[in-house]
């Protein structure tokens, strides 16, 4: 008897090893990742050159990851964009950056009605590194998490079969600002409430580090292959804050094309675009090079690189 058991027990443990392979199996066939990594370099030298010019050199790098998990009912989307640039013009020239840039999102949805799910989605956006008006002026404009944007929203997903578009309805949006450097804070830098003073210049109050807002979010994402070697990926982001001017919208908008030369080789170009209603730039009406004022603008960079790349 106790062989018995002792055989019909292996058994078991034989077959219930083989269904939880399987279930395995099944579960990770559900999941779905991607991963592009790329690096540029650059560099120009001069050497007693009669046309003039300045030598510089400069270096990027881009990582994306991205993790999604799908079944008949539920989906979960998750994905991490790094890129951090330098440069430097001149033999004596201090290094800048040309891109910073820390991005994660998670996207959790589960199903309402043809391709639309139901829809709960983070956001957080920053920075590694300080930033200055230009290599030769001292003057702080950003830090590390400074800023920060953290936001939280609810509401509908659209999403293709294929996977190439998302669409977020989010008419639901907690939105928060993190300035992590006080006198940044101080300032009002970034939408931030600023330090008040007195007359004779005394602080009175410090400047808020952390502001917060609730709206609306619309979020549009396309990732495709448009030809051989030639891939797309575009992301915009519409925010509007509730309590202020309705019309007012903050824009966010990516657009990075990667061209493939070989496994290995690759070119890409990077533009962003920014609009927040809530970030003053100096405004120099009459280009004389004398600011006369702040406001809103239109922020807009755009990167073009050749070098290493490598996806899986």
């Amino acid at each position: 008897m106790p062989k018995f058991i002792f055989y019909f027990l292996l058994t078991a443990l034989s077959f219930s090893g083989k269904a939880a392979n399987s279930l395995l199996t099944d579960s990770l066939k559900l999941w779905s990742h991607s991963a592009t990594t790329a690096f540029n370099f650059s560099q120009v030298s001069f050497s007693n050159w009669s046309a003039g010019g300045q030598s510089s050199i400069s270096a990027t790098g881009l990582l994306k990851c991205a993790v999604a998990y799908k079944d008949s009912t539920k989906i979960w989307d998750n994905s991490l964009d790094i890129a951090f640039g330098i440069i430097r013009q001149g033999e004596l020239g201090k290094l800048a950056k040309s891109d910073d840039r820390i991005e994660l999102n998670s996207s959790y949805g589960w199903s309402a009605f043809n391709k639309w799910y139901y829809n709960m989605s983070i956001n957080l956006k920053s920075q590694a590194a300080k930033g200055y008006k230009s290599p030769i002026d001292s003057t702080l404009i950003s830090d590390f998490l400074a800023p920060a944007y953290a936001s939280v929203s609810i509401g509908l997903n659209y999403k293709s079969d294929n996977g190439t578009l998302n669409l977020q309805v989010l008419p639901l949006s907690g939105k928060i600002t993190y300035v992590n450097n006080q006198d940044l804070a101080d300032i009002g830098a970034f939408g931030v409430e600023a330090a008040e003073y007195n007359e004779t210049g005394v602080l009175i109050k410090s400047g808020e580090q952390v502001r917060s807002e609730f709206g609306g979010t619309l979020k549009l994402h396309y990732k495709n292959t448009l030809w051989k070697n030639v891939s797309i990926d575009t992301k915009a982001t519409l925010f509007s804050n509730y309590n202020d001017q309705v019309s007012s919208i903050d824009v966010d908008w990516q657009l990075l094309l990667l061209m493939k030369v070989n496994k290995y080789l690759s070119a890409n170009i990077f533009t962003h675009l920014i609009y927040d209603e809530d970030i003053d730039i100096a405004l120099d009406l009459n280009n004389d090079g004398v600011f006369e004022s702040s406001g809103p603008r239109v922020q807009f960079k755009e990167l073009f690189g050749l070098g290493l790349s490598y996806s899986f």
